[in-house]
């Protein structure tokens, strides 16, 4: 063997074992990429079957959902009165009741503000939207504060 083949079969052995704690380790910490839990029995009870068009408005942005990032125009935000629906592509839909909401929190990073949902369960923390720059006044006009 000569003296750097050793060094290269180690790192690349110390790679393959990095990538399968990942592997099975990475989905039972985080839930897996883009998902999150369910919401509470008695909040999913209070979802509306609405089409897209029974919405009152419909943002398009981007969002980042446990640790899968979606750029615009990949996530769009459905907008009532009394729920959201999150889409984002490659994952299922989030939808989210407004008695479940406690507020609306809105983050400021380098390149926009991102808008979080602040619930007792923690369900959606780890669940980021960036709307347009008009959405914090639209969605205080749906009652959404």
């Amino acid at each position: 063997m000569r003296p750097g083949e050793g060094i290269a079969l180690l790192v690349f052995g110390a790679l393959a074992v990095v990538m399968l704690v990942i592997r099975f380790r990475w989905p039972e910490k985080f839930e897996g990429f883009g998902r999150v839990p369910p919401p509470n029995p008695a909040h999913a009870r209070q979802f509306a079957a609405l089409r897209d068009e029974d919405y009152d408005l419909v943002l398009r942005g981007g969002a980042s959902v446990n640790h899968l990032n979606a750029t615009w125009p990949y996530a769009s935000l459905l907008v009532s009165r009394s729920q959201i629906e999150l889409r984002v592509r490659h994952v299922e839909p989030i939808r989210i009741t407004r008695a479940e909401v406690i507020g609306l929190s809105w983050v400021g990073l380098p390149f926009g503000r991102g808008l979080k949902f602040r619930t007792a369960s923690g369900r959606l923390d780890k669940v980021t939207v960036w709307p347009p720059r008009n959405a914090e006044k639209q969605l205080a006009d749906l009652g959404w504060r």
